[in-house]
């Protein structure tokens, strides 16, 4: 599937974590790509097949040679087949198989095999599943825990490049599956290099990727995603297909045909950009730039030279009449409420007013969080209702929930959830009524009544930018406007039952004024943009897929497959790049913002230093941040809180971007939820390198840090600090001519031995600041103990 380009923020692509990370999302997904509706669906497995018999050390006692209707393989075949790719394996025992649809919603087009694992080490045990295609046999995932693996690999130094680590993975992939020519692939590795960052803590993971052909053309239904660490050994595979019939390899329409039409319709349009849409941290600042409009980059039929709608893989209208359309209605304007914060009742009550809650429906969930929607200042009511007298199976399930606003009262999001069981079709509440089927104009009506009253200057900054009809509901997208220029991912959409219900809303609004540049004139044309596009993208024959999703309770579209020529830029990729234009440069730079978006600034101030080579290795993993005269200042003091902010780094380099923090307001007396350290602190409490939250005590992380102070926290990392008790004399610190001036010997002791914060002149100087460069240097022993210690960076607790 082509990007399209002005899609709601939430409906998801398979490339959606091309940064820093695109890769973890397309690595973990076995969904085909398409739309993910925000309603959740409680399966039940409708004539699934469970063969799950617990033995003790015959690991073929959950399997069986039985072939159920509907698979050509056995369970055992399927399990066979795991254990070829991934022998180590045979040390699990197999502990169930369940053959039935694979668990995603709406379920793909073929059943699977899904053959649970069991590890059982001492008293502790834990459990996971892998999976096989019913009717090929192909393994479609297989995703090795981190902690088993760091048990059954002896320690090792071997630190692999990511060339020498793709040899495992193409020897993976040949075993995986067997007669794959050499040109029946195409590898994808080199779209994620711009993003990938490299962890100063933990095991290197390279991520593999390879777009796989069917009768000589690429297919965006067949993928496969492979993962090795630095030291050879493949620990996930993941492998998506599809059923659907292919049409014929051989285009009826010539590629140049094709490309007039691509031309002749193309366009683009201004639009606010945020290069670091993906960071969590509130006020990111906004570019102008240039973004194709509409369906310019959609596929084109091969056959017919229509333009294919992404999602249902019809052909589109020529005329979008939904296109731009500016909101009208005769709803009230939505108007904040006023006086003190809202209760739990007020805040239902809001609802209430704007969407039907159902008279059997009571209100059982309520929590106020605070930090949503782009803000670390505004307060959230979640709320949900259920209805007790529902399917008893259904009994734990909230039916309609929705976000309001404590303070103003907006409604961000309400969703009725679909429920769907065995053998029934979807539920609906008792009071739901069938009334007359809408039309067209009576739905966009409806849908623009409804943001007028619950979205603030709705008439006045949103458009409906497009209409997903389904075959029993609509869903509408609005775009946000400012200034006459659209604003990227700001967004609402609605979705309309044919009946009249209004059974989602979901909005997403980021962007103030002050994040935006004072100039809305571009440095470039909107003819020299266009230009810069064409050049760019090329058209390339390949299998497009499309549906596979859900809009909330609209009927799932099927899978299907079309032959198209699809734009895509000179890489070798089905794939759009997800890379925008700037409006005042003509320069390049891709969408998910992130480490590799934008090159790192280089050091400017380290040069001939003494710890020129540990600073130099801290800035490449991004523990280091230079500022824009790419200043590190080496030798200024270090406080606590830039420690944290260091250690946290080094775990997870881009934080900023992937680290979602909870909702506590306060974790320390000194840390609430909007300092700078707030989320260094929590992952570090997470990673038990942190003692437990607590809002009477103090952490003072703007205090200056001491070298004292630093062994200390360099043993609660290794976990130590009971170890560290055994050493409590001037004696355990020999050779160390101030021991008598150090309070916590056996900090200072190991962090001796082992090298970390060694003496200076035959002194430890407890007192002494610690600066910049020796925080990095320390940092950098540090991360060389890996795999040399009993807990640091060990088992589980790998970020």
């Amino acid at each position: 599937m082509s990007w399209d380009w002005n899609m709601n923020g939430r409906f998801k692509t398979f490339t959606a974590k091309a940064a820093a990370t695109a890769m973890a999302t397309l690595l973990f997904t076995t969904q085909a790509p398409g739309l993910t509706g925000s309603a959740s669906a409680a399966q039940a497995g409708a004539g699934s097949v469970n063969e799950a018999v617990t033995g003790e050390n015959d690991q073929q006692d959950a399997t069986s040679n039985d072939v159920p209707e509907g698979a050509k393989i056995s369970s055992r075949q399927a399990a066979d087949n795991i254990l070829k790719l991934f022998p180590m394996l045979k040390k699990a025992t197999i502990s169930s198989a369940k053959f039935d649809s694979p668990n995603s919603y709406p379920p793909p087009d073929y059943k699977a095999w899904d053959i649970g694992f069991q590890i059982t080490q001492g008293n502790h045990s834990m459990g996971f599943s892998a999976s096989v295609h019913a009717g090929t046999g192909e393994v479609l995932s297989v995703h090795l825990p981190s902690e088993w693996l760091e048990n059954q690999l002896e320690a090792s130094d071997v630190r692999l490049t990511k060339e020498e680590a793709e040899r495992t993975a193409l020897e993976l992939l040949y075993k995986a599956i067997p007669g794959l020519g050499a040109d029946e692939y195409v590898n994808l590795s080199a779209l994620y290099s711009p993003t990938e960052q490299e962890a100063l803590f933990g095991h290197k993971q390279y991520q593999f990727g390879y777009q796989l052909k069917h009768d000589g053309i690429l297919s965006e239904a067949e993928k496969v995603y492979i993962s090795v660490d630095e030291r050879g050994q493949a620990t996930a595979y993941s492998r998506t297909t599809t059923s659907a019939k292919y049409p014929s390899s051989q285009p009826k329409a010539s590629e140049q045909k094709a490309r007039e039409i691509f031309e002749k319709e193309f366009e683009v349009e201004l639009a606010y950009i945020s290069k670091n849409r993906f960071s969590s941290k509130p006020g990111q600042p906004y570019v102008l730039g240039y973004l194709p409009k509409g369906s310019s980059m959609g596929p084109i039929n091969a056959n017919t030279l229509e333009r294919i709608d992404s999602l249902t893989g019809k052909a589109e209208k020529k005329s979008n009449e939904a296109q731009n359309k500016k909101v009208t209605g005769t709803a009230s304007a939505f108007t904040a409420a006023s006086g003190s914060r809202l209760n739990v009742q007020q805040a239902a009550e809001r609802v209430a007013a704007h969407f039907e809650i159902p008279k059997d429906y009571k209100l059982d969930h309520s929590q106020l969080s605070k930090g949503y929607y782009g803000s670390t200042s505004n307060q959230v009511w979640s709320l949900s209702w259920s209805n007790r007298n529902a399917n008893i199976s259904y009994m734990f399930m909230r039916d309609i929930s929705a976000q309001v606003d404590a303070v103003t009262g907006q409604i961000y999001s309400y969703t009725l959830m679909q429920r769907v069981g065995p053998e029934m079709g979807q539920e609906k509440p008792d009071q739901e009524k069938q009334h007359k089927e809408l039309t067209a104009q009576q739905a966009e009506k409806l849908a623009m009544n409804t943001i007028i009253s619950v979205v603030p200057n709705a008439k006045e900054q949103f458009q409906l930018n497009r209409v997903i009809e389904t075959d029993n509901a609509r869903t509408f997208l609005f775009q946000r406007y400012l200034n006459g220029i659209q604003v990227q991912d700001d967004t609402v959409q609605v979705q309309v039952m044919n009946d009249g219900a209004i059974t989602e809303l979901y909005t997403h609004i980021a962007a103030t004024s002050e994040q935006l540049p004072a100039s809305t004139k571009p440095g470039i044309s909107q003819e020299q943009a266009k230009q810069l596009y064409l050049q760019k993208y090329k058209l390339t024959l390949n299998y497009a897929q499309y549906g596979g999703y859900s809009l909330g309770r609209s009927e799932p579209v099927p899978f299907g497959i079309n032959l198209a020529y699809v734009p895509a830029s000179d890489m070798k990729s089905i794939y759009n790049l997800n890379e925008m234009l700037d409006a005042n440069t003509g320069d390049w730079f891709f969408m998910y913002g992130g480490a590799g978006s934008t090159p790192q600034t280089e050091p400017t101030d380290i040069a001939g230093h003494v710890a020129e080579s540990a600073l130099q290795s801290m800035v490449k993993h991004r523990v280091l941040l230079p500022d824009e005269q790419g200043r590190v200042f080496p030798d200024r003091v270090i406080t606590r809180g830039d420690w944290f902010n260091y250690l946290a780094r080094a775990i997870n380099p881009d934080m900023d971007m992937y680290y979602n923090s909870d909702s506590n307001d306060k974790l320390f007396a000194d840390v609430t939820i909007d300092s700078p350290y707030y989320k260094s602190v929590k992952m570090l409490m997470d990673q038990r390198w942190l003692g437990g939250a607590d809002a009477e005590k103090k952490l003072k992380p703007e205090e200056e840090m001491n070298r004292e102070e630093l062994a200390e926290l360099l043993v609660r990392i290794l976990r130590y600090e009971k170890l560290a008790g055994f050493y409590a004399l001037p004696s355990d610190l020999p050779n160390i001519a101030d021991a008598g001036a150090i309070s916590n010997k056996g900090a200072v002791a190991l962090s001796l031995k082992l090298g970390l914060l060694p003496s200076i002149e035959g002194r430890f100087m407890p007192a002494r600041k610690v600066t910049v460069a020796e925080a990095a240097q320390v940092l950098e022993r540090l991360a060389k103990l890996q795999g040399k210690t009993d807990h640091f960076m060990s088992g589980s607790r790998l970020y």
